[in-house]
């Protein structure tokens, strides 16, 4: 249940040349908007050369596909951001039509092929885009009370990612912090009142703009640690400049401003340059999922619950799975058995592990794992710690190494471990 865009633009000329017809839309997106960084891949949509973009950090991707050589399909979400974002989507896609020399098509009659559930892109009418806006929060935040959800239900996702899973023990997680049953019940009375769920409200690139930028990144984003690397130093100083932007346009709005000083001692900024956030900075910094553990989602349907300070899991040279909190690791790789034997093998494999006799084994119904630790010596002498592990289920199997460089991180490397969920048997 969502508001968006689904539009059809038909082109004056034919794209003979498609690669580079969607090669020439990314450049320009990405030149014409800069300023708000964007990330753009391009891929395929049903065969058809595609574009994705994701131009706010709270945002699903904006799709662009050439569905033949004279039309193209445009389709976003726009409720996990706000009527703020569905106006500048709106405002990019005509400003793209006059630059392409391409036009707009309407739906014909009672079709809902395409057009604005909104009805803003082709009436401008932006009073009912935010009457629309407000109902559909109010019929979200409806479904905690109208028997659609356990009365003690914990931790729903509302237009967030679904990878990883953060911790809470409030009913409602979003973009901007999770919300507790007072806020959801005053919000499925009146959805104007919950629009402080939204991370852009108002129209433009205003210090609303920057602050809920900056406040999606710090909750979701942000791992509270120094950078490990270029990408995540980026991101700290994406939020850095969001912030001293939004100062600088509206003073009076409500900053985190003891978040505002770890992130500028995070990118070791002189205490000189910190005078306006030390000025206001009190109290304990409490933004932030990822302060807690997460659940991630891994290939082939597994789940493991890590600290939120690890990166994400990406795949190196050989396709392993390898997420950092420096100087930890965790090394990933799913397996499928597939053969007809597979149950064989798994039966097979659960004897051999029985019989090694190690000294962590977990022997469930459904599936068994092991675990072995040894301490390893550096070439400069310093000791550091690989936890190895094999979990096989019913036709499939994990390999997971946790490596450390604290004795005392024993019991963490170990709960990591105990931690890996097999797929299920409808997932495997």
């Amino acid at each position: 249940m969502s508001l968006g865009l689904r539009l059809l633009a038909r082109l004056s000329a034919p794209s003979l040349e498609p690669d580079r017809f969607m090669e020439r839309i990314e450049r320009w997106v990405r030149h014409r908007y800069s300023e708000m960084l964007p990330r753009t891949r391009r891929g395929l949509v049903e065969r058809s050369p595609a574009l994705f973009c994701q131009l706010h950090p709270a945002a699903e991707d904006l799709e662009i596909s050439l569905i033949d050589p004279t039309h193209l399909l445009v389709s976003a979400n726009t409720t996990t951001v706000g009527p703020g974002y569905h106006i500048f989507v709106t405002s990019l896609l005509k400003d793209w039509a006059r630059e392409f020399n391409a036009s707009w098509e309407e739906s014909e009659g009672s079709s809902e092929d395409y057009g604005d559930e909104t009805g803003y892109f082709f009436t401008g009418n932006a009073k009912h885009l935010y009457d629309e806006m407000s109902w559909w929060l109010k019929a979200v935040a409806n479904i905690f009370f109208d028997g659609s959800l356990d009365a003690d239900a914990v931790g729903i996702s509302l237009c967030m990612p679904m990878n990883p899973h953060f911790e809470t023990e409030q009913p409602a997680l979003t973009a901007l912090g999770p919300r507790d049953r007072e806020w959801l019940y005053e919000t499925a009375q009146d959805g104007s009142r919950g629009k402080d769920f939204f991370a852009w409200w108002t129209s433009g690139l205003n210090a609303e703009y920057y602050l809920g930028r900056a406040l999606t990144h710090m909750w979701s984003n942000v791992r509270w640690r120094s950078p490990a690397n270029d990408a995540e130093r980026l991101l700290l100083e994406d939020v850095a400049d969001s912030l001293h932007r939004a100062y600088q346009l509206d003073s009076s709005l409500q900053y985190p401003w003891a978040e505002w000083k770890e992130i500028l001692e995070l990118l070791d900024v002189p205490p000189e340059d910190m005078e306006l956030v030390n000025l206001y900075a009190r109290g304990q910094s409490m933004i932030g999922y990822r302060r807690r553990d997460v659940i991630v989602s891994l290939p082939g349907a597994w789940r493991m619950t890590v600290p939120g300070t690890f990166s994400d899991f990406e795949p190196d040279d050989g396709n392993d799975l390898c997420a950092v909190d420096p100087p930890r690791e965790i090394w990933f790789t799913a397996y499928r058995l597939t053969d007809a034997s597979a149950q064989n093998t798994f039966e097979s494999m659960m004897r051999e592990m029985k019989e090694s006799r190690s000294e962590y084994l977990i022997e469930r119904n459904t599936y068994i794992s092991r675990a072995t630790i040894t301490n390893k010596h550096r070439e400069t002498g310093e000791d550091y710690f690989i936890l190895s592990s094999s979990t096989v289920s019913h036709g499939a199997r994990a390999v997971c190494t946790v490596v450390f460089s604290e004795a005392e991180q024993k019991d963490w490397a170990l709960e990591t471990w105990r931690s890996i969920e097999p797929p299920s048997s409808q997932e495997s």
